[in-house]
């Protein structure tokens, strides 16, 4: 399922584009809508949807801009552009932000959907391209499990948004980030309890926990 996020500043227009992505058959989920290009940023920073369908002409940011805002920090999600101008610039200056769908209003079911579904090819391949990386990442994670990792940490040192972290190492490790570090974590604790004389609040620091009862509480979850 494609997780969508609708910017446009007339309701009519939202609403049509919601009204279209129930007629298609790829399944989608909006996450958020927006008015303008601001509004739209700062709710793609918190819900980090696969695709924006955004118009291009808005008060303030315009949909470029805000693609290029985007582009900054995410190089994976896709984007849809839609106009009420059929003005080739705006195509041409696009394609340098990787963007390769632009329709016009009134949005056609038919079209859209074929733009989500290349959206969704686009998004499997980008993942495909990105395997080395997550094997980078999941040995980056082995060799610092006892450091205070984040998945916002993760972000900011491979140049991903924290959602595609978490996507990259479900996808190699079969876990989410949390369950897999905990789980290196426990295990390292049980080799440290059965081999060494170390304390329980020694072993506790040791594999990353700074809280000796909370570390417990884990580690009786787990064990």
């Amino acid at each position: 399922m494609l997780t969508v996020l609708i910017v446009d500043d007339e309701p009519l227009v939202r609403n049509s584009i919601e009204y279209a992505l129930q007629e298609i058959e790829i399944k989608t989920h909006i996450l958020g809508e927006a008015e303008n290009g601001e509004e739209a940023l700062l709710l793609y920073k918190k819900l980090l949807p696969d695709v924006v369908i955004t118009d291009v002409k808005m008060p303030g940011m315009d949909g470029l801009a805000l693609i290029e805002e985007i582009r900054k920090i995410d190089r994976i999600t896709q984007f849809i552009i839609i106009s009420g101008y059929a003005e080739f610039d705006y195509a041409r200056r696009a394609m340098k932000y990787e963007v390769q769908h632009y329709l016009l209003k009134p949005i056609k079911s038919k079209d859209l959907e074929e733009a989500l579904r290349q959206c969704a090819l686009r998004i499997n391949s980008k993942y495909a391209e990105l395997l080395p990386q997550a094997e980078q990442l999941i040995k980056y994670i082995d060799d610092n499990y006892a450091a205070p990792l984040t998945l916002n940490m993760l972000a900011q040192k491979f140049n991903f948004s924290p959602k595609y972290i978490s996507n990259m190492i479900k996808n190699k490790v079969g876990y989410s980030f949390i369950e897999y570090l905990m789980n290196l974590r426990i295990k390292r604790a049980v080799e440290l309890l059965t081999k060494t004389d170390m304390s329980i609040k020694e072993i506790a620091l040791s594999v990353g926990y700074d809280d000796q009862q909370y570390f417990h509480r884990i580690f009786k979850k787990k064990t």
